[in-house]
């Protein structure tokens, strides 16, 4: 519903980018990998992991986890903004690891 009355609302001309990211995890690379500023969503499996607290996650393997890490995420902020930042109107990124 915020991005209808966003739509509806905003001048025309005015360029604009909504990035929606699945589940954000920890780093890969930037800043240092295994990264992260929070416990919550994925973050705490992470650490849970990386630490030794959690040996296993039940699931299927016709599951899929959509869990895509944060410095894709802020990559994909930066470029988003770059690529649209010359086209009026609005422009709804996607940041996950599944289609």
């Amino acid at each position: 519903m915020a991005e209808r009355t966003f739509k509806k609302t905003r001048p025309a001309t005015l360029p604009c980018v909504i990035l929606r990211p699945s589940i954000i995890a920890a780093a890969i690379k930037e800043p240092m990998p295994g990264w992260t500023d929070t416990l919550s969503a994925a973050g705490g499996l992470s650490l849970a992991g990386g630490i030794g607290i959690l040996n296993y996650v039940y699931g299927s393997m016709s599951n899929i986890a959509d869990i895509v890490p944060v410095d894709y995420v802020s990559n994909t902020i930066l470029v988003s903004t770059a690529l649209c930042a010359d086209k009026p109107g609005l422009t709804i990124v996607h940041a996950s690891t599944s289609h």
